[in-house]
């Protein structure tokens, strides 16, 4: 047995040290701040922090995007602006920086520079990531779109949790996909968290429903639900959707210059902020080309200390990308990467909200009410139509006498119009 002591080196002491902490101070402030969506408190961390190292580039960063999501533009671009000079010291500022420089852009107006920012900040992310391991596409065409089978031809969806931001948009889709797209059938992946008057809907407007309660998960994360159609021998052809993004006419359009195209992969870009790689919700394939995605995914997931709600995207990118990028047709309104086409000719859209793209969350509204309940408590209400039949009915908690829902526009503009009504139940 070894006599030597151990020594514990002495605590750092004096001015620096004492900096030092309070720069930490700040720095987890701000991440505080920022978790619970409060910017503005966010901001003043990070420019208490700027005052100790006023060039560090990671700080300026979050600084920027949290003067961003306060909509100071102007602010954050003059900030972004000052990372993207500094030339060798990006690299401490991360690797989204850049995203949300060509975001902003984008709240200004800006065309060319979102244009210019986002297609290096997506050819610098697959240069990252664009040779990793791969298959290699086959030298046949993709296989033919079977018209009339649509139950080989699967838009897959995610849904958990009772929300109505997400359950809502989840059935108009089903309901809408049989005008727009009559040759697939939508397949939703749930779990019991879904309401039962939900999933109901979901089933009598003709969806597939895929219960994922319990073991049925297996190790795969809510959000990655939906790319287990892939693995699936019954699919042909797989579209991967969001269930709070509305199906258009312009999609509908894309997804058949895509069909007819030599291409065994489809991928969407259709707003400033669609600077990812893979959208997880805007692209679709044919089977036969991918390995099994399932247990990529559950090794994934395993490996990760901290799942975020971009774990999709992230696998996505690390995972499926370097195939994909082989041989896609990538429509992209707005980056001119990785070969774009611009979207085809469509017919009008039918959502008529001033701002609709491609993806697009369709919940950007809400609704209010006063509730004599205790905070905590469950406010049960229904959205009525004008003939009084219920057209949806969910709870919500209640804070401070009050409750509130995010809710998609076609439910929101009726009730906000005065046809529909909100009725409180128990």
């Amino acid at each position: 047995m070894s006599t030597k002591k151990s020594v514990r080196p002495p605590a750092a002491r004096g001015p620096a040290a004492q900096l030092a902490r309070q720069f930490q101070a700040h720095a987890q402030r701000f991440t505080e701040a920022m978790k619970r969506s409060d910017y503005a408190s966010a901001s003043q961390a990070a420019e208490a922090a700027l005052k100790i190292q006023p060039g560090n580039m990671g700080v300026l960063a979050d600084y920027a995007l949290s003067l961003m999501r306060q909509k100071r533009h102007e602010k954050a671009h003059e900030v972004y602006l000052r990372v993207y000079k500094a030339n060798g010291g990006r690299v401490q500022a991360g690797s989204t920086w850049l995203d949300g420089l060509a975001e902003v852009c984008g709240w200004l107006e800006r065309p060319d520079d979102v244009r210019r920012y986002g297609k290096e900040s997506l050819e610098q992310a697959d240069a990252r990531l664009g040779q990793g391991q791969a298959v290699s596409i086959p030298a046949s065409a993709p296989p033919a779109f079977e018209a009339n089978h649509p139950e080989r031809n699967i838009i897959a969806y995610t849904l958990f949790g009772g929300s109505p931001r997400y359950c809502e948009p989840a059935v108009k889709n089903v309901e809408v996909a049989a005008d727009l797209f009559p040759q697939w059938r939508c397949r939703v992946y749930l779990d019991d968290s879904v309401p039962a008057a939900v999933q109901w809907r979901l089933r009598e407007a003709g969806a597939q429903v895929v219960d994922m309660t319990g073991q049925a998960q297996d190790g795969v994360h809510p959000l990655m639900w939906r790319f287990l159609a892939v693995d699936d021998p019954g699919v042909t052809r797989f579209l991967i959707r969001d269930a709070d993004a509305l199906l258009s006419e312009r999609e509908q359009m894309a997804v058949q210059e895509w069909i007819a195209s030599p291409f065994w992969f489809h991928h969407m870009r259709d707003y400033f902020t669609h600077t990812e790689l893979i959208l997880a919700g805007l692209w679709g394939g044919c089977r036969g080309v991918l390995p099994p995605l399932k247990p990529l995914m559950q090794g994934w997931l395993s490996r990760q200390g901290d799942v975020t709600r971009f774990a999709d995207q992230i696998f996505l990118r690390e995972a499926v990308w370097p195939t994909l990028r082989q041989s896609v047709l990538n429509h992209d309104a707005f980056f001119d990467f990785h070969g774009a086409h611009p979207f085809p000719a469509h017919p009008p859209i039918r959502w008529n909200t001033g701002s609709f793209h491609v993806g697009s969350n369709a919940s950007f509204q809400g609704i209010r009410g006063s509730s004599s309940k205790a905070d905590g408590e469950q406010q049960s209400w229904a959205v009525l139509d004008e003939h009084g039949v219920t057209v949806c009915a969910y709870s919500s908690p209640v804070r401070e006498k009050i409750w509130s829902a995010d809710l998609p526009f076609f439910l929101v503009e009726p009730i906000a119009a005065g046809r529909w009504k909100v009725q409180l139940l128990s």
